[in-house]
């Protein structure tokens, strides 16, 4: 009786957890790049060197790509106010994507997200890994990052990720980054907490 009743626990957490998984909820536009263009994302500087490629991708058919050869330079993509009235404060929020890139010396990538409020300013910024990304030093081979992190006390304008390639004040800084699969994704508390009870019931009732 008693392993039959953590056998039901254990079964009834892992059902839990694969509904919670099942739940979870995409807020990027495009983080693939498979409309050929920058569709849901923001540039900056707009335009010139930033593109979207079709040269080896990490998945599908294209990938966004920054080529930055301006000195002191941060030229850098985002997905910016996602989640407006979905995301909220002190939730956790799981960021992933794909990476690749060639630096000079003093030339860095990084993934920075932000808690925005409503009408301007955040209340929160991260730098994703507190460091630059980490890359696998072959340009031409991917790495996948996966983080999660916490949203800020106010989220009224939605949150931010920004990827970036940012050059030092050298004038042979060069940053040359590839990003792919770009995902950011919430599992809404309610939902989860209501799955959680119904998986607690049905094996309530099979036990009975």
């Amino acid at each position: 009786m008693k392993m039959r009743h953590v056998s039901a626990s254990a079964l009834c957490a892992a059902l839990s957890m694969m509904s919670a998984n099942a739940m979870a909820l995409e807020l990027t536009t495009n983080g693939g790049f498979e409309t050929g263009d920058f569709t849901g994302w923001s540039q900056f500087p707009s335009g010139g060197v930033q593109t979207v490629t079709n040269v080896n991708p990490f998945a599908g058919t294209f990938a966004g790509e920054i080529n930055n050869s301006v000195p002191a330079q941060n030229s850098l993509i985002k997905q910016a106010n996602l989640g407006v009235g979905l995301v909220t404060s002190g939730q956790t929020v799981n960021i992933s994507f794909a990476a690749r890139g060639a630096f000079s010396p003093g030339s860095i990538s990084f993934a920075e997200f932000f808690s925005e409020i409503a009408g301007g300013g955040v209340s929160r910024s991260v730098i994703l890994g507190n460091a630059p990304l980490n890359m696998n030093s072959n340009p031409d081979v991917w790495t996948t990052f996966n983080f999660s992190t916490v949203t800020g006390p106010d989220v009224s304008g939605g949150v931010t990720l920004q990827l970036g390639a940012t050059n030092g004040a050298n004038a042979v800084n060069s940053a040359h980054v590839w990003y792919d699969n770009v995902s950011v994704s919430i599992v809404p508390e309610p939902v989860s907490a209501a799955m959680i009870g119904l998986a607690g019931l049905a094996f309530k009732r099979t036990r009975r």
